[in-house]
């Protein structure tokens, strides 16, 4: 399991694993702080706090190359689980790359441990220090369906703050409402990316090269690259638990929407949503494109779509190099990818605008959406 650490509470470790008891895990942290940020040196001295106390809780320690360190046999028995510590902490990253360049090199390195068969388990686990995983969360990779990358689990966000909760649900309504746009258009890049609820196929992960270094959305990315070479597959259960919290650890995620969100409450403005009529619009879209090699027909009304992805040349171009339909699905899914879905929304906004919540359950369109994802609602 992989969690990139920057300026976290010395005993994250202990809540995040204070519900497993039945795998033996080792847990690739790796302690990082950005170059630039104003709070380096606050968060240096965190880092070397949470070292220090990991410690004293475990009984023995190898010290590695480049102040890197295993720690073995937790002093509290019921724990099955050693820590390798990845210690950037005197060579700050690159603000640009950050929490991206975290998880790829702690994922590389999980990778090499596979490929050395120091790890049984053909899969890297991604998470955050903010969560506690729930029980069963290490079953999740037991009797899957064929043919999978990665698993994006489901998630719920938890406070004791009242403000913070209705933030945050504001903000999952947000992420969940274009997870169901998406499933409604009819792609397969319908998850919600999140790096502290990613389970990746090691195979998989070797395939894409890894996470993208990037200063945040490095899991969308992934997912992208991931969803080209197998399904991500998202199961009921479990259900992985974070801490909602302000955040300025990244430019922009969860933490800093919620920064964002309580600073628009404050001067009156509400969380904007994509119209759903946009949604809609892409369906009929990619509907169209999709029977495109037998019918050779563009999508009309598209709204500057075609235009915009010179959808003619690269259709006509795709169809003199393919001769199967399935093989044409399979195109047109690499193709229109969740990059060109999000650019396509963005696209479309021009036209439509964005609306407030209260505007958006009224409508019928948004009412066509839910109707088609209602499982997700309940």
């Amino acid at each position: 399991m992989i969690v990139p650490v920057c300026g976290e509470s010395i005993n994250f470790v202990d809540t995040l694993m204070s519900l497993q008891r039945l795998h033996k895990v080792l847990l690739i942290v790796l302690i990082n702080r950005p170059k630039d940020h104003f709070k380096t040196k606050q968060w240096y001295h965190e880092n070397d706090a949470l070292i220090r106390y990991l410690e004293s809780q475990f009984t023995d320690s190898i010290g590695l190359m480049n102040n890197h360190r295993l720690f073995m046999e937790n002093n509290i028995k019921s724990h099955t689980y050693d820590v390798l510590i990845l210690n950037y902490n005197e060579c700050t990253f690159d603000s640009n790359k950050g929490v991206g360049l975290a998880r790829k090199i702690a994922a590389d390195t999980a990778l090499s441990l596979i490929e050395l068969q120091c790890i049984k388990s053909p899969w890297v686990f991604s998470t955050d220090a903010d969560v506690v995983l729930p029980v069963g969360y290490f079953d999740a990779v037991e009797a899957l369906p064929k043919n999978i990358a990665a698993l994006s689990l489901k998630f719920k966000h938890r406070t004791d703050d009242k403000v913070l909760e209705n933030l945050q649900q504001q903000y999952d309504f947000k992420l969940r409402y274009y997870q169901s746009g998406a499933r409604f258009v009819g792609v397969q890049y319908d998850y919600i990316p999140l790096g502290s609820t990613l389970i990746i196929a090691a195979k998989n992960y070797a395939q894409v090269r890894g996470f993208p270094c990037r200063s945040g959305g490095e899991d969308f990315y992934i997912l992208n690259k991931l969803a080209k070479t197998g399904k991500i597959y998202e199961p009921q259960q479990p259900i992985v638990h974070i801490q909602t919290r302000f955040s300025d650890r990244v430019p922009f995620g969860t933490g800093p929407a919620i920064i964002n969100l309580l600073e628009q409450e404050r001067v009156g403005d509400g969380m904007l949503h994509y119209h759903p009529k946009i949604f809609h619009i892409l369906k009929a879209w990619h509907s169209v494109i999709k029977v495109y090699h037998d019918k050779q027909i563009l999508p009309d009304q598209d709204f500057g779509l075609n235009e915009h992805w010179k959808l003619d040349q690269v259709l006509q171009k795709a169809k003199s190099q393919i001769r199967t339909n399935d093989r044409w699905q399979q195109f047109i899914h690499e193709w229109f990818d969740a990059f060109k879905m999000l650019k396509s929304v963005h696209l479309l906004r021009e036209s439509y605008g964005s609306i407030i919540y209260e505007e958006l359950i009224e409508l019928d369109a948004y009412q066509g959406i839910l109707a088609s994802n209602s499982q997700m609602f309940e």
